[in-house]
């Protein structure tokens, strides 16, 4: 997991076990969440380029508060 400022960008080792690959997500949410609302103006988004691969960020796109999730399975 690689954080920056307002951004976490997440990739599973291989064997890495389904418990663990959700459990990544989920954390990074709550540390990126927490930047979002502390901010008062944005909200979280949480992009899937993989099913190992995510990033979860603050976003403007988002209402503040709220959470979205999106697909991207273009992204490397």
């Amino acid at each position: 997991m690689t954080y920056h400022l307002r951004k976490a960008t997440l990739k599973a080792a291989a064997g890495t076990g389904w418990h663990a690959l959700q459990e990544q997500p989920d954390t990074a949410h709550e540390e990126v969440r927490s930047l979002a609302v502390s901010g008062g103006r944005y909200g979280a988004l949480i992009t899937r380029h993989r099913h190992d691969a995510y990033t979860v960020a603050v976003s403007p796109d988002v209402p503040y508060g709220m959470t979205y999730e999106r697909k991207d399975l273009g992204t490397p």
